[in-house]
């Protein structure tokens, strides 16, 4: 299972020589059909290089541009400006009351003896403690605007 594998390849041998080696012929013939045809039209070349490059000005300057819709953008910019302060005043009220909450845990948690009283008074606190967490966990979604 943890057999080495050996190999009997060469260590000259390299992907591109093998590649070479295998279409080098067809690769040879495309420099040298190649060469002749640059050396035969060096103009008709240079005009066709010339002509690309001003259709790709021209195309860069002319042709219209993509623009984005606006009313999708100021949606999604409006609706957070617009639920920003409510949500803000929602998420700080929620935190106040988890905080006090805690202190009237951590004030029953001191005592010695806890009496019926106290465990109402306890359970209420963890519910209400966890109604508020899952309101903050959805207000602090992330919202994807339509």
């Amino acid at each position: 299972m943890f057999k080495k594998i050996t190999s009997n390849r060469s260590p000259d041998t390299t992907v591109w020589t093998a590649f070479y080696r295998e279409f080098g012929k067809y690769i040879d013939g495309g420099i040298v059909r190649s060469k002749r045809f640059l050396e035969a039209r060096p103009r008709t070349v240079f005009f066709a290089m010339v002509v690309s490059i001003l259709v790709s000005v021209g195309c860069f300057l002319f042709l219209p541009k993509e623009t984005p819709q606006k009313d999708n953008v100021q949606l999604s910019v409006q609706q957070p400006l617009m639920d920003g302060m409510g949500g803000i005043v929602t998420t700080v009220s929620a935190l106040k009351e988890l905080l006090e909450i805690r202190t009237i845990l951590d004030s029953l948690m001191e005592k010695e003896n806890l009496d019926s009283s106290d465990s109402l008074l306890m359970e209420r606190a963890i519910d209400r403690m966890q109604i508020l967490e899952k309101r903050l966990a959805e207000t602090n979604k992330p919202q994807n605007s339509p």
